[in-house]
């Protein structure tokens, strides 16, 4: 796997050029999507919140703005 080695554990030597940037460069891609996973799910997460609130203790401003935005990332 990575070009490090073969089956019998002799170790190669590493690829140079262009599959080290490929690599880097989808591993940042990953981070970047898993960032905005994060974010997103941080986000229901406060929606979730809003509406697990007893009605009473509920900012229904908050609610609003929380359940439009998450309305606008869908329409």
């Amino acid at each position: 796997m990575f070009g490090l080695g073969n089956r019998r554990g002799n170790r190669s030597a590493p690829e140079v050029g262009g599959d080290l940037e490929r690599r880097v460069a989808a591993l940042e891609e990953a981070v970047r999507e898993n960032r905005a996973l994060n974010v997103r799910l941080a986000e229901l997460t406060d929606v979730v919140t809003e509406l697990l609130l007893p009605v009473a203790a509920r900012d229904e401003e908050k609610l609003e703005e929380l359940l439009g935005k998450y309305r606008e990332d869908f329409s």
